[in-house]
């Protein structure tokens, strides 16, 4: 589905994930790389030769790999997404890596994980609980499938705490309308809570702030006013110039952008 197409604005949220137009595609596999910044993001998990790792909403595959490098050919990782293109990607990657023996993929409806309870060490799950029917149930399906004092770290954004310069109050309605694309867009701050009702222990919280002040946000950014697009809520005319607002900033060097990362850790 195109962003000009129709759409079941109630279920958008999770339907844009299912089916990716071949250009947004794209942004994904540029966005979603492992990156040696990244380190902090998953340092909480512990990832270890061995073990078995869930990485929940794998999207093209780059973490995945990683995570399989760490827990090496003595190990697993179940590789979970929703959308099935993702997962041809990332077994495709994981052929290119070497890293084939230890990959596993598994295709979710979005509610639950086809992985037998208690059976694995580790799930990590990071930006995607805000598109999740329920949080507090795939937050559950972590514990379920979590042998006891088995770790699950959940890494995602509050879009609440999302800053922007130089765009003021268009940044607002841009995110107000993109607001389609998220079932649970202020899912940083209720993670604590939501790992505490699900029986985790020793639920820990970090908040990482980065100032962006290249550009590397844009494409997130640019999906935001895809999302707004497609909403139907604003006029095509305040969406082009947001985006060329977007590149102006990144040219003239005026670009400022922040979004906190919540990491939340808990143990089963």
């Amino acid at each position: 589905m195109t962003e000009h197409e129709s759409h079941d604005a109630s279920r958008y949220y999770q339907d844009h994930w299912r089916s990716i137009e071949p250009e947004r595609m794209q942004r994904y596999e540029a966005m979603f790389q492992w990156r040696a910044e990244m380190e902090s993001l998953i340092a909480p998990a512990n990832i270890s030769p061995g073990l078995s790792v869930v990485d929940y909403g794998c999207g093209p595959g780059a973490l995945s790999i990683e995570l399989a490098r760490r827990v090496t050919a003595s190990g697993t990782v179940h590789a979970v997404d929703i959308n099935l293109d993702f997962l041809e990607k990332t077994r495709a990657a994981g052929d290119a890596a070497g890293v084939a023996k230890q990959l596993h993929t598994v295709a979710t409806d979005g509610d639950r994980i086809d992985i037998a309870d208690h059976s694995v060490d580790r799930v990590i799950c990071k930006n995607v609980l805000e598109y999740v029917p329920d949080p507090a149930v795939t937050i559950g399906e972590f514990k379920r499938v979590l042998a006891p004092g088995g770790i699950g770290h959940v890494i995602d954004s509050d879009w609440g705490a999302l800053l922007a310069e130089p765009f003021g109050t268009e940044l607002d309605r841009i995110m107000a309308a993109a607001n389609i694309a998220f079932r649970t867009p202020l899912i940083g701050r209720k993670l604590y809570g939501l790992f505490r009702a699900a029986g985790f222990q020793d639920v820990r919280v970090q908040i990482l702030a980065n100032a962006d002040t290249r550009g590397g946000m844009r494409p997130v950014l640019r999906n935001m006013a895809t999302y707004a697009r497609t909403s139907g809520e604003l006029d095509d005319a305040v969406i082009d110039a947001f985006l060329a607002a977007l590149d102006r900033a990144t040219d003239d060097g005026t670009w400022l952008a922040v979004l906190p990362q919540f990491l939340v850790t808990g143990v089963a």
